[in-house]
């Protein structure tokens, strides 16, 4: 009766470990959302935590610390930001299938940022990305800005979304958003 109870207890204590390392494997996947699915409601998930899966279009090729996330290649994208804890993104991340876990933030584009943009253009003191004077690809298509346009072409298309969006819905700002992840990982 003695070895009955204890096989009976050494099933259960398995069965539990089994079932809490199967679900530990579902969790990670677990409320996972598009890129599309958090855009188009940004502000429900604005300052939570949210966890994301694509496809990696792009890695800062400067920094490392930026990477850039869509659904597929003509869908939406959302920039990923990394810090000191994560390091630089894989380069082996590009084209493959990611799942990132980060908090959504919201960076605001204002008619002050736009002059003090200007200025660094006007003085030759803007930071260049990509390749002759004009901004990363990927970046520009994240903004919604036309790809290859100059720093002062973005700038004059960010005025005119600006006013557009003050006339329809009185915000004299643009939303732009990112995530800072928390973690990553490159799924294949």
């Amino acid at each position: 009766m003695k070895n009955k109870k204890s096989l009976f207890a050494v099933v259960i204590v398995i069965s539990a470990l089994v079932a809490v390392s199967c679900s530990g494997n579902k969790s990670e996947n677990k409320g996972t959302l598009t890129v599309e699915n958090i855009l188009s409601d940004a502000d429900n998930y604005l300052g939570k935590t949210v966890n994301i899966e694509g496809v990696c279009s792009h890695v800062c090729s400067k920094s490392g610390m930026k990477m850039f996330v869509a659904d597929n290649a003509d869908g939406q994208t959302i920039r990923v930001e990394s810090n000191s804890a994560i390091g630089k993104f894989d380069r082996g991340a590009e084209s493959a299938k990611v799942f990132v876990r980060g908090k959504l933030v919201e960076d605001k584009l204002t008619e002050a940022d736009l002059q003090e943009m200007e200025k660094e253009v006007t003085e030759g003191t803007a930071v260049e990305h990509g390749e002759g004077g004009a901004g990363c690809e990927t970046e520009q298509k994240a903004e919604g800005t036309e790809i290859g346009s100059s720093e002062m072409d973005r700038i004059n298309a960010f005025r005119a979304r600006i006013a557009e969006r003050q006339a329809t819905e009185g915000k004299d700002y643009l939303s732009f958003y990112h995530i800072e992840a928390e973690s990553y990982k490159i799924l294949k």
